[in-house]
């Protein structure tokens, strides 16, 4: 019984995973700029195919074939003004249930218009039959089914209403399953756009994580660049002046001014400190933010106070490592622009031991921090935000973890345990 209850869960779990967007996400994707632009570029060809092939079937239409060549020359005409419309408004969600409806109507007064029961209607009923499969590639899964819905009902009004005593005879498999098998073919139309949307969907999300870490990535590049730059003069600067500190130092000494000599290696040793260390530990990024915001630090006139130990690679994607840590860090330095120099600090400790990550930040905070139900910090700006502690918290659950924030008299701790194997 434990067993059959767990297959239950698992294949609900699977269900839930594989039909991960709800119908306004969908909706929401297949209104975007560019979504748009590209559906309607394919609308636009699809169009002119279809009215390039009604042309061509009206002259191949028998001369005394005239109910036919005029429905051709009405789907041709109408779907014509379909393209200036879409081409005027660019809406092809809209596009796509005026356009299915519309040959939808016309081909409703075809078939009850008939009167040479000779010849077949099965080309029209197997395009009507497809026309699920157009609609949802032009127009997604929500609005493609809402467009497919016009061939639904044409097969419903013309087969299950007295209006079928208008129509040619049909066997009455066709009268009987038609509907039915129209109805699975919108199923199966809509199921595999909504995998095909989905796919988009996470193609469109991962692309923009790699150019938001790549972004990133540059950013942290220059700013790094210009720490080394700025270290390689201090350091020349002082390659230059060395003989005449020790000449100072020297004289100090040989005249017994012992506490001269101590002042002024303690002052020599401060300016040494405007050299920003620039190696922390073996991971590139978690080394690159801090130096990044030890520099920062520094400009602020308070030095940061790091402990890192990361192995260079470990079950974590960078640009989640990398949210992580800034938003702790950028979020510690904006308080520290508002303190009194003489209390500004912020310290970070990070840690992995193989099978958990650990982070601890700690910072003055000069102004006093409420918490809300969930033990998330109340943002004290005017524009209140909290994207940066809801970052964190996203983060750690996301790796089976917690991330929690407290205020312990005027220091802000934030602390946050990941599992990353």
């Amino acid at each position: 019984m434990y067993n059959y209850i767990m297959k239950i869960e698992f294949s609900l779990f699977n269900l839930k995973n594989r039909y991960r967007y709800s119908l306004k996400q969908l909706v929401e994707f297949e209104n975007t700029q560019d979504v748009k632009d590209q559906k309607s570029r394919t609308a636009h060809i699809l169009l002119t195919g279809f009215i390039i092939y009604c042309i061509i079937a009206t002259f191949l239409t028998s001369d005394s074939y005239d109910h036919g060549k005029v429905t051709n020359i009405s789907v041709a005409l109408f779907l014509f003004h379909m393209g200036l419309l879409l081409w005027r408004a660019h809406r092809h969600t809209m596009l796509s249930i005026l356009a299915s409806f519309g040959v939808c109507t016309i081909l409703f007064f075809h078939f009850i218009m008939e009167v040479d029961w000779t010849i077949g209607m099965d080309a029209y009923w197997l395009f009507i039959l497809i026309l699920p499969f157009i609609t949802n590639y032009i127009a997604g899964v929500v609005y493609g089914s809402i467009s497919a819905l016009s061939g639904l009902l044409l097969s419903i009004v013309l087969f299950d209403t007295p209006l079928i005593g208008y129509l040619q005879p049909y066997g009455q498999n066709m009268v009987d399953w038609f509907p039915i098998i129209y109805v699975v073919v919108m199923i199966a139309a809509a199921i595999m756009e909504y995998e095909l949307t989905s796919y988009q969907i996470e193609k469109k999300i991962s692309d923009e994580k790699i150019a938001y870490y790549q972004a990133e990535r540059t950013k942290r590049l220059r700013e790094q660049l210009s720490i080394y730059e700025s270290n390689e003069l201090t350091i020349r600067k002082y390659k230059h002046d060395i003989r005449h500190f020790n000449r100072v130092l020297s004289s100090f000494i040989d005249d017994g001014e012992y506490e001269k000599a101590s002042n002024y290696l303690r002052e020599f040793d401060s300016m040494l400190e405007q050299v920003t260390t620039v190696s922390f530990c073996d991971n590139k990024v978690v080394n690159e933010l801090l130096t990044i915001y030890a520099a920062r630090c520094q400009k602020l006139g308070f030095k940061l106070r790091a402990k890192a130990a990361v192995p260079e690679r470990f079950a974590m994607e960078e640009v989640e490592l990398t949210s992580l840590l800034a938003n702790a860090l950028e979020n510690a330095l904006e308080s520290q622009d508002k303190a009194p120099k003489e209390k500004r600090f912020i310290s970070v400790d990070i840690n992995y031991d193989g099978r958990k990550l650990r982070l601890q930040t700690k910072n003055y905070c000069p102004e006093k921090i409420t918490f809300n139900d969930e033990g998330m910090p109340i943002s004290t700006k005017i524009v209140q935000s909290g994207i940066g502690t809801q970052q964190i918290r996203a983060i750690a659950q996301k790796y089976s973890g917690i991330a929690s924030f407290k205020l312990e008299g005027d220091v802000f701790v934030v602390k946050a345990v990941m599992t990353c194997l």
